[in-house]
């Protein structure tokens, strides 16, 4: 019995050159399945978070220090010098005002008050040393303020110089617009807390101060008789 031709169903045909089909099982190619590598993650070393803190906490402390240095000596301070001005003229202006009506005998009787009792000389020199004291004192305290945002200026320059040179990643737009709205939310804040609750604070009202010098001169009075 001879042998079936072979079929291509069975498997596939190799034709050498000049020579007879032979038969071959069929092979397929095998996949050997890889294992996948996940790489850790890359730590961030612990000194770019002390540089970002440093950055963010003196660029944060630069802006603080520039408004409360302006508000308050430009604002506050002169605003607290007219209330207190505004309390002595309850005493002050109503004697000025009152004055054109004096007569001659209580104009003479001040004027020697003036010059042999109170002696206006005395005290319109110590008045003008101690305005030149304040004025001087209150701007070193300016200076001073200033110097405090100055050096967290410099102190954010020279971070920001280091992370530069290290390569750390800073969003600086995202950090200076943050910080931007923040210090205008504060000064928004602090302007209308002063104007709506510090500003309209009562102090010591003309009656208690009355009280208090009243009292004061009839217990001297009183006393050392």
């Amino acid at each position: 019995m001879s042998r079936r031709p072979p079929s291509y169903s069975d498997s596939f045909i190799h034709l050498p050159k000049n020579e007879q089909p032979v038969l071959a099982p069929l092979t397929t190619e095998t996949y050997v399945e890889l294992p996948v590598i996940i790489e850790p993650p890359i730590k961030t070393p612990l000194y770019h978070h002390i540089v970002v803190f440093i950055i963010k906490g003196s660029l944060h402390i630069f802006f603080i220090s520039t408004f409360e240095t302006i508000f308050y000596f430009l604002y506050v301070s002169r605003s607290e010098d007219s209330g207190i001005k505004g309390t002595i003229d309850a005493y002050y202006l109503p004697i000025v005002d009152s004055c054109t009506n004096w007569t001659n005998q209580t104009h003479a009787f001040m004027m020697d008050v003036l010059t042999y009792e109170v002696n206006k000389s005395s005290i319109d020199s110590l008045g003008f040393t101690a305005e030149m004291q304040r004025n001087t004192h209150n701007n070193e305290l300016a200076t001073t303020s200033i110097l405090y945002s100055v050096v967290c200026f410099l102190s954010f320059l020279g971070v920001a110089v280091l992370a530069h040179f290290k390569k750390i990643q800073i969003d600086w737009n995202r950090l200076l617009q943050e910080h931007g709205a923040f210090v205008v939310l504060l000064g928004l804040y602090e302007y209308f807390f002063f104007r709506t609750i510090i500003y309209k604070y009562i102090t010591l009202s003309t009656p208690e101060l009355n009280k208090y010098v009243v009292d004061g001169l009839y217990q001297c009075t009183t006393t050392n008789r």
